[in-house]
């Protein structure tokens, strides 16, 4: 078929693709994109749905920075704990991870406020100013994800503001911020986690006991050898772990008798520490551990860390 010249027009027309974008172009349409989809999933974050909820959460998780100006919306939902089933949030392999027992209700939940924390977690230094201030919030739920936010975040500003939340009412607050300091290398949370430690609840004692560990301050030595007797196993657990990382010759000792503990954990933790601090002294009862079979491949591996 011949076409005149109106029909080469029309056909150009109908049948191929129109002028390509400029970057610029491409770029702003992406842009009012997102901000559609960020508003719209805003609004999703007020349904009378808590899956809806979560699911709005996690949805701004995935647009990424586009999603900054839900940030405060977020915030707000920090403290929605409805419960909802961990197949249904996004981030459900963060529940996964530990299992807490029932005296520790509170302290990990899926829940709305939860996906919105990792949310806020994924946005990173954008969110930092907000959960600060998020840490002095009347719910405790939002100063609790606040807390455990900002030690994935791990940003220097919320040094002091963890310190001071060491002091919170609420014993979920006090774990969380006792997580989180462990996460900055200053020899400022090494008084304020010891402190923490004699915490009437345990898990602000065990979170205390783990976060001391990467301070490698000698001066939690000696409370984390009275930790190693503390009535909960995952505080001595915790408290063996922790002194492994700070070189001192009073340790050995100490974590030669929890070898001796009645929790598994307790001895496996004690028996990788023996092996950080590399004194002969523990070569004989780490070859009397070597008949754990709990503890055996941990022995096993401390043994070859002592000096001959």
């Amino acid at each position: 078929m011949k076409l005149n010249g109106i029909g080469v027009a029309l056909f150009l027309a109908t049948c191929l693709p129109g002028p390509a974008l400029t970057r610029t172009q491409s770029q702003t349409q992406k842009e009012e994109g997102s901000a559609v989809g960020v508003s719209e999933e805003i609004q999703r974050l007020s349904s009378s749905d808590p899956v809806k909820r979560a699911a709005a959460a996690c949805a701004l998780g995935k647009i990424g920075k586009a999603a900054i100006p839900a940030i405060p919306a977020l915030i707000t939902l920090l403290g929605d704990g409805h419960r909802i089933e961990p197949k249904l949030v996004c981030y459900r392999e963060y529940f996964a991870a530990t299992k807490v027992e029932p005296e520790f209700e509170g302290l990990k939940e899926p829940s709305p406020g939860e996906a919105a924390m990792q949310t806020l977690i994924g946005l990173g230094r954008p969110s930092v100013e907000p959960l600060i201030a998020a840490l002095k919030n009347d719910q405790w739920r939002v100063r609790k994800n606040a807390a455990w936010a900002l030690a994935q975040i791990k940003d220097r500003r919320s040094l002091l503001p963890l310190i001071a939340a060491l002091e919170d009412d609420t014993w979920q607050v006090r774990a969380y911020s006792a997580a989180a300091l462990g996460q900055h290398r200053d020899a400022r949370v090494t008084e304020p986690l010891i402190i923490a430690l004699y915490d009437k609840n345990a898990a602000v004692r065990w979170f205390a006991a783990s976060s001391l560990g990467p301070t490698r301050d000698r001066r939690a030595v000696g409370p984390l050898i009275v930790a190693l007797k503390d009535k909960h196993p995952r505080t001595r657990a915790f408290a063996a772990a922790s002194l492994g990382q700070i070189k001192d010759s009073r340790t050995v000792i100490p974590l030669i008798d929890a070898l001796k503990d009645e929790n598994a954990q307790v001895r496996m933790y004690a028996a990788a520490s023996l092996g950080q601090q590399g004194d002969s002294r523990a070569r004989g009862p780490l070859q009397d551990a070597l008949k754990d079979e709990r503890v055996r491949f941990y022995a096993r591996i401390a043994l070859d860390q002592l000096s001959p």
